[in-house]
C-alpha cells in the first residue's frame, strides 16, 4: 500500500482533514505503506499503536472486509477508527481518528459512530474511497452474518423438509414484506434457502416449486399492501422468462435473491401509509431527546421501522429528512435557550445535542443567519430598547 499519493494529490487529503475536523472536532491521520504519512491527528500517540494493542494494517483489511468504519477500543480504553483509501478496488492505504484522550469519557457511543460514518461519507464524496466497492462489502458481509444465524439454527433444529422450513419462517416473511422491510426479508430468505440446503435430501424440481409458492404469496402480500399490481407484474415476467432454465440450486438461490431485490424495490416505490402514530411516535422522540446524539437508526428502531423504510417515510411525510427536522428541532431549542436561560453559548450547545460549538454555529447561521452569539446581543439590545 506505498501509492496513496496517486488515489489524490497531498492537499485533498488536507482539505478533508480540514472538513472533517470542522464538522466533527476530531483529527485525522493518513495511514500507507505501513507508516504513518501525515499526521493531522497529533492528539492521539499513533507511534504507540502497536504497544496500544493496534494493528492498522489490519484495521483496513477490517474495514474493507466489512464496507464499514472499523472501530476499536485501544489498551488505553480509547475509540480509533479508519475508514479505507482505495485505488479502483485495491487498498491503498487508511484514513483514521481516535478520540481526544482528555474528553475520553464524553465522546462514546452513537458520537463515535457518528464520527465515524461521516469520515467515510467524506472519503468517499472526495473519490479517496471506493464508493461501490464498500457496499458490496457491506451488503456480502451482512449476507454471511444472516448465514451465520441460519447454520446455527439449522444444528438447533431438525426439520423434515422444506416445506416444513417455509412454514416456520412464512409469518415472519409475509410480515416483512407487509412492512417494506427489505433488510427482514432478505434475512429470512437467506435462512430458509440455507436450511433447505443443509437438508441435502431436495431435487431442484421441489425447490423450485417451493420458491415460485414463496413468489406468489408475496406478491399477493405486496398488493393487500396497496402496491399496484402492474409494476409488480413487470418485475415477475422478465423473472419468470429465466426461471425455466434455471439448472441448479446455486442458480436458483441467485435468481430468488436477485428477484427478491428487484420485487422490493418496486414495493417500497409506492409506500404504503404509515399509521400517523409512527412518525408522531418519532417526532416525540427526537424533541424530548435532543440534548442526546441521536441517529436516525435509533429513532427507526423506536418508530419500529426499518432504517430505509424509516427515512422513505419520515420525509413523505414531514417534507425534510430526518437529519435536517432534527437539525430544526435543536435550533428551535437553540432559540428558546438564548431567549430565556443565563447558559452561555457553549453550553446552549450542548443541550442542544451539538458537540462541536462550530457545527452548532454553522447549523444556527443555517436557519437564523446570524450566529447564536449575533442573536443574543439583538435580543439583549431589543430588550433594553423596550425598557427604556
Amino acid at each position: 500500500m506505498d501509492y496513496w499519493h496517486s488515489v489524490a494529490p497531498v492537499q485533498t487529503y488536507h482539505e478533508l482533514a480540514a472538513i472533517y475536523q470542522r464538522e466533527t472536532r476530531f483529527g485525522l491521520m493518513v495511514y500507507a505503506a505501513s507508516r504513518v504519512q501525515i499526521d493531522l491527528c497529533g492528539y492521539y500517540p499513533w507511534q504507540e499503536a502497536a504497544a496500544r494493542g493496534l494493528v492498522l494494517n489490519r484495521m483496513i483489511d477490517e474495514t474493507l472486509r466489512w464496507g464499514e468504519p472499523n472501530i476499536v477500543l485501544d489498551s488505553e480504553g480509547l475509540y480509533v477508527w479508519c475508514v479505507p483509501v482505495c485505488l479502483n478496488n485495491q487498498p491503498a492505504g487508511g484514513l483514521f481518528s481516535a478520540v481526544h484522550p482528555q474528553a475520553a469519557t464524553e465522546e462514546r457511543g452513537a458520537m463515535i459512530s457518528q464520527a465515524a460514518w461521516t469520515l467515510l461519507e467524506l472519503a468517499c464524496s472526495l473519490n479517496l474511497c471506493n464508493t461501490s466497492l464498500m457496499k458490496v462489502s457491506r451488503e456480502q458481509g451482512r449476507t454471511n452474518a444472516h448465514k451465520a444465524e441460519a447454520i446455527h439454527t439449522v444444528k438447533r433444529n431438525v426439520y423434515q423438509n422444506s416445506r416444513e422450513i417455509y412454514l416456520q419462517e412464512e409469518l415472519g416473511l409475509l410480515s416483512a414484506i407487509r412492512r417494506g422491510d427489505k433488510e427482514r426479508a432478505r434475512s429470512i430468505i437467506n435462512r430458509i434457502l440455507i436450511r433447505i440446503y443443509s437438508l441435502e435430501r431436495e431435487d431442484l424440481e421441489v425447490l423450485k416449486t417451493l420458491v415460485l409458492e414463496m413468489v406468489v404469496l408475496m406478491y399477493r402480500t405486496a398488493v393487500d399492501r396497496g402496491v399496484d399490481p402492474r409494476e409488480l407484474l413487470g418485475v415477475n415476467s422478465s423473472y419468470l422468462k429465466e426461471f425455466p432454465e434455471i439448472q441448479d440450486d446455486i442458480a436458483l438461490s441467485n435468481w430468488l435473491t436477485r428477484w427478491l431485490e428487484d420485487f422490493i424495490s418496486a414495493s417500497l416505490s409506492q409506500v404504503a401509509p404509515t399509521p400517523p402514530d409512527s412518525i408522531a411516535l418519532a417526532v416525540e422522540y427526537m424533541k424530548n431527546n435532543l440534548d442526546q446524539p441521536l441517529s436516525r437508526d435509533e429513532v427507526a428502531r423506536i418508530s419500529s421501522m426499518s432504517y430505509g423504510y424509516f427515512s422513505r417515510v419520515f420525509h413523505l411525510r414531514t417534507g425534510h429528512t430526518f437529519t435536517e427536522m432534527l437539525n430544526r428541532f435543536r435550533y428551535e431549542k437553540a432559540c428558546a435557550l438564548l431567549e430565556d436561560s443565563g447558559l452561555n453559548v457553549n453550553q446552549v450547545a450542548l443541550e442542544c445535542g451539538f458537540g462541536d460549538q462550530s457545527y452548532f454555529t454553522k447549523v444556527f447561521r443555517r436557519y437564523a443567519g446570524v450566529t447564536p452569539k449575533q442573536y443574543r446581543r439583538r435580543l439583549e439590545a431589543r430588550s433594553g430598547a423596550v425598557s427604556r
